[in-house]
């Protein structure tokens, strides 16, 4: 299985000399690539921008953060003019594709024309390809680029626990924690449910979050992957009514997606935590 992943568009989105498809789409090459074409069950990763007929941006990916979609020939033909459109796309490929909008949304979209846009108007995609990865180079490279990017994070947490003197324990997962209060009885185990109060914040100290302000402790299920990793990993290093705080890398947290337009993508997070009571299971 081979992977296609479409780079960063470089190009204009101006429209000059489109050629017609008969699968009912407009396409004008920006650049041709010497790459081959995605092939049944291989998967796609996509980056690109439509605007509609006033050039006013509609959505675009973030950069670095692709849409992966299988390559499925038989159903992209059943699933209007934009996914037959992709089929065209080489590595190395830079396109434009204009689909008529009421057409788009009907047949591709499935949904309704959105309020604000011209129903017979049209939406011009701005399309590249940029690589072809096999499946195992992929993971390869994500995990690479995993663990260079858990390097850097833990050689930030470690510079701010000496600048702050602070003294903290550490995880071969790259977790660093400090124990402020000991608690009495049992850690947690998997499967257990856990009862916690936490305040969250970035290492610069702005708060996204804290049940402790809405008087709301947390409660999840240990080793379950209902949270992140690093708080699947922190709060079993507690016991009931212990307290702590947690230094988590961003491979251990919300990674270079980020969370809720609060947290940046590969951001280091700190959690002041305390561990109200555990229910057995």
């Amino acid at each position: 299985m081979t992977i296609v992943v479409v780079g960063v568009l470089l190009f204009s989105c101006e429209s000059k000399e489109f050629q017609a498809s008969e699968d009912g789409y407009e396409y004008k090459y920006i650049k041709k690539g010497s790459g081959a074409l995605p092939q049944q069950g291989e998967i796609v990763s996509y980056n690109m921008k439509y605007i509609d007929e006033n050039d006013s941006l509609i959505y675009e990916t973030e950069a670095g953060q692709p849409a992966y979609v299988p390559f499925d020939s038989m159903q992209w033909n059943n699933m209007g003019p934009l996914y037959k459109a992709f089929k065209i796309i080489k590595e190395g490929d830079s396109i434009l594709i204009k689909i008529p909008t009421k057409t788009l949304f009907e047949e591709s979209f499935r949904a309704a024309v959105p309020p604000g846009l011209n129903p017979e108007g049209a939406i011009t995609f701005c399309i590249g390809a940029s690589a072809i990865m096999t499946e195992q180079e992929m993971e390869m490279e994500a995990m690479a680029k995993s663990e260079e990017q858990l390097n850097e994070d833990i050689e930030v947490i470690d510079q701010y626990l000496e600048e702050n003197n602070i003294t903290a324990q550490f995880t071969e997962s790259g977790l660093r924690y400090v124990i402020e209060e000991e608690g009495t009885g049992d850690y947690p185990q998997p499967g257990d449910n856990v009862v916690v109060n936490y305040r969250g914040t970035l290492l610069d100290g702005t708060q996204f979050d804290s049940s402790f302000e809405r008087d709301e402790p947390f409660t999840f299920t240990i080793g379950q992957r209902q949270v992140i990793m690093g708080w699947d990993e922190g709060i079993a290093l507690l016991k009931p009514e212990g307290k702590g705080t947690l230094y988590i890398p961003s491979p251990m947290a919300y990674g270079e997606r980020g969370a809720g337009g609060v947290i940046p993508p590969n951001s280091v997070l700190k959690f002041d935590v305390e561990l109200v009571e555990i229910n057995k299971q």
